[in-house]
């Protein structure tokens, strides 16, 4: 591990700091982009901490060795950052299930055992050295070694159900793509680094570590940047959807204010001003913003603004199919999109075909 890869690796950090930062901005009401904002930026201000870190013990010890394997407080790091991280594939899923008193299930087991772990090195702190994967078992009877062994079971067992439970989960509003596939085979490479990492600690294990958590952060939260959920897609996305009322998937059941919502959309055709916000939806209702938001999230959208892309998609092609007269660019503008290319992006995604073959299809 040198100086100038350190270096680098601190470029990067603060690169993935500062994604995370417009992340939290650019949110509003989408929790999840939210959500990974901050732990992009955490991700970043972390490795920018640790590297500096190592930077000054290379500089002081160039020939610097591991040498403990089980090693708690990098156990306690890795466990509080998956057990967060592992809940995304199911928050994309089900957006709005996550109130506090569910986030605080999920992560009772983590709180506690992380409480615990702390708490023996604050107020304890005698560590058996363990330089072996088979020093563990010769070990046991060791208080220390115990508690350490416990940390590193549950903080793998635990995320890992986390975040198999939605490709076995019930039928839902919204559907698995490639990008939630792809989150999860990171996660099943970061277990298994972990794993190594954590039994049988060296150089090139470590960085590998700090590598592939850089580019996980990096990569998505690019895709974060473009995508209101990158990890599913709504299902009235993915098929067409001819109908005025709003189908609902089979056990999927959403909040009645949403149908309210979107019978008034559909009525009004409010979506089309470029400029229509969230809250002018709340106030034509008469209902509060944040209640606006919990209804629609209970539709199956992650938020406000991919709702309105849907509706607006949906109007673009209602237009092409009564306005033949009318070249793509006019009606990107007649249903409220302001971006050319966004649009085309968004529709590309979501239809499979680009806007001018759907035209050609008509």
């Amino acid at each position: 591990m040198g100086t100038l890869y350190l270096s680098v690796e601190l470029a990067f950090d603060f690169i993935a700091f500062v994604l995370g930062v417009v992340l939290v901005f650019q949110a509003k009401d989408n929790y999840l982009k939210l959500f990974w904002g901050i732990i992009a930026a955490c991700i970043g201000l972390f490795f920018i901490w640790e590297n500096v870190g190592w930077l000054v013990i290379v500089t002081d010890t160039p020939e610097y060795r591991f040498t403990t394997l089980l090693s708690i407080d990098k156990m306690l790091k890795w466990y509080a950052l998956a057990s967060v991280v592992s809940l995304f594939p199911m928050a994309s899923l089900y957006p709005g299930y996550f109130n506090h008193w569910r986030l605080l299930a999920f992560l009772f087991p983590p709180v506690v055992l992380i409480t615990v772990g702390l708490c023996y090195l604050c107020f304890n702190g005698a560590m058996t050295p363990i330089h072996f994967a088979d020093e563990i078992l010769a070990n046991l009877d060791k208080t220390d070694v115990r508690l350490r062994l416990a940390i590193f079971l549950c903080s793998i067992l635990f995320p890992l159900a986390y975040f198999i439970y939605p490709l076995a989960s019930r039928r839902s509003f919204r559907q698995i793509n490639r990008c939630m596939y792809g989150f999860i085979g990171f996660m099943f490479l970061f277990l298994g680094i972990y794993i190594t990492f954590t039994l049988s600690i060296n150089e090139f294990v470590f960085n590998l570590f700090g590598i592939v958590a850089l580019v996980f952060t990096l990569l998505f939260s690019v895709i974060y940047l473009f995508r209101e959920n990158p990890f599913s897609s709504h299902v009235l996305m993915l098929l067409p959807a001819d109908s005025t009322s709003l189908p609902l998937p089979e056990e999927a059941v959403c909040d009645p204010l949403f149908t309210s919502i979107d019978t008034y959309l559909r009525q009004t055709n409010a979506y089309a001003d470029k400029a229509y916000t969230i809250g002018q939806l709340a106030e034509s209702l008469g209902e509060k913003e944040r209640l606006v938001s919990q209804a629609i999230k209970s539709g199956g959208f992650t938020g406000f603004r991919e709702y309105i892309n849907y509706l607006r998609l949906e109007y673009f092609k209602q237009l092409a199919s009564t306005s033949p007269d009318k070249n793509i660019k006019e009606l990107i503008y007649l249903c409220g999109f302001t971006s050319r290319t966004t649009f085309y992006r968004i529709f590309t995604e979501k239809f499979g075909i680009s806007p001018t073959q759907f035209i050609d299809k008509l």
